[in-house]
């Protein structure tokens, strides 16, 4: 029988409120990749803030990062594939955001895993902890123009609301569906992001290329996750299954609802895939209705 595809985002589907991965996710993961299923991770996060789970957990398929701009092995820390913003608007997406006063951060394509993340004198740093501890993937660099000798994977914008939506309506207005943009509150007050990637980059995208290159049809593809950029890859997945402290756009879009990631909503669901239904991986069937 052939494995499944399992995709799982990070922040609230396979932690916890807390951020941390409970122990019983942890046992059902490292069972079903033990099974022989491909088991991926798929977050916005950058892939030096994934690698410790995807080691912990073991897995050996293509992990899924930068909410689907690129995708690392990691067995062997390479990349699968990296998918570039478009030359011409990253060049001038830096002269609007020097023009708008907001502050601008490129994730640098010539990064092997486009983690590095490159931002002008006087940008508005985040103040969390990760920021800081990224290190040298963290810099601070005179000219972006000048230092962007390759490209961009991803650009985002944070600044106050005012700046940051001026940003993303000269988006619309100059590019409409030539990129992809993510918008919302930041994770600090009175803050709000923009985030841009190439025109197809989303998880749902990231996970149809994934399955296609593992050959795993789509009825074998189960995808969990909680918030709105998890919303194509559930719709995707042969089986999407919204966490119950999802956004409502998520929980709309899947299949199923589990319970909340503070009571191991991703280990129910894998422990009815590996046995707990209908017996064996085929309970997977039963799972979806």
């Amino acid at each position: 029988m052939l494995p499944y595809l399992i995709a799982l985002d990070v922040d609230g589907t396979l932690l916890d409120s807390r951020g941390t991965l409970r122990p019983r996710v942890r046992d059902a993961v490292r069972a079903a990749v033990a099974a022989g299923h491909h088991v991926v991770l798929a977050t916005g996060r950058r892939w030096v803030a994934t690698r410790p789970f995807a080691r912990d957990l073991g897995l050996r398929a293509p992990c899924i990062v930068h909410n689907g701009a690129v995708a690392v092995d990691p067995l062997t820390d390479q990349p699968v594939w990296k998918q570039p913003l478009p030359t011409e608007f990253v060049r001038q997406a830096i002269l609007k955001a020097r023009e708008l006063g907001v502050s601008l951060f490129v994730h640098d394509l010539e990064h092997p895993h486009g983690d590095r993340m490159l931002y002008e004198p006087g940008a508005r740093l985040p103040r969390a902890s990760w920021f800081f501890e990224a290190g040298r993937l963290t810099q601070e660099v005179p000219d972006l123009l000048a230092w962007l000798q390759v490209g961009a994977v991803r650009i985002l914008v944070r600044d106050r609301y005012e700046g940051a939506e001026a940003f993303h309506q000269w988006i619309k207005a100059r590019w409409g569906d030539a990129v992809r943009v993510l918008t919302g509150p930041d994770l600090e007050p009175d803050i709000y992001a923009v985030e841009v990637s190439d025109a197809p980059v989303c998880k749902g995208w990231a996970l149809e290329r994934l399955a296609a290159h593992l050959a795993i049809p789509v009825e074998r593809v189960v995808a969990m996750g909680d918030w709105d950029n998890d919303i194509e890859m559930l719709q995707f997945a042969g089986l999407g299954v919204a966490m119950a402290n999802g956004s409502p756009a998520a929980r709309a879009a899947a299949r199923r609802v589990t319970v909340s990631n503070d009571e191991d909503g991703v280990a129910v669901v894998l422990e009815e895939l590996l046995g707990g239904v209908g017996g064996g991986v085929g309970g997977g069937a039963e799972v979806g209705r």
